[in-house]
């Protein structure tokens, strides 16, 4: 598969994994993550969740509106890296939906991505059956200018 199909095929995937979010589908989500799943993201230098913390932040959220406008896949070995960059209209989190001592909360991070892009790096597995997602890292944020 090329590096353009194999990009449109993840592109796909994380505008399902956002469709599961914003409509709750919390079966379809328990499966996306490895058991050794890592999640970071800057600006918080402290933010740094496994695979039950960013389960439950995502099924923390009540409302979401994203829209992912680029992504670009690479097979690396058996895995793909994929390297995406979403829009985020709005997310909204029941309550404050705090993650860890340290970290900031879901509702903290809500309110710095709102109106901007984010720059993801991550690493996804096929487990025989759907790819999962091993690492997933927010890179950078930048004001939406018409990315």
């Amino acid at each position: 598969m090329s590096d353009e199909a194999l990009s449109e095929q993840f592109q796909a995937l994380y505008t399902e994994w956002g469709d599961a979010i914003a409509n709750q589908r919390h079966e379809w989500l328990d499966g996306l993550f490895t058991d050794d799943f890592l999640g970071t993201a800057q600006p918080w230098p402290t933010l740094n969740v496994n695979r039950q913390q960013m389960l439950d932040l995502d099924k923390a959220v009540e409302a979401m509106d994203t829209e992912w406008v680029k992504v670009c896949a690479h097979r690396f070995g058996d895995d793909v890296i994929t390297v995406g960059y979403v829009r985020y209209n709005r997310e909204d989190f029941r309550g404050e939906a705090p993650i860890g001592e340290g970290m900031p909360t879901g509702a903290d991070i809500a309110r710095q991505t709102k109106g901007k892009v984010a720059a993801y790096l991550n690493g996804w597995r096929f487990n025989g059956e759907r790819w999962q997602v091993f690492d997933h890292h927010l890179i950078q944020l930048v004001p939406d200018v018409g990315f």
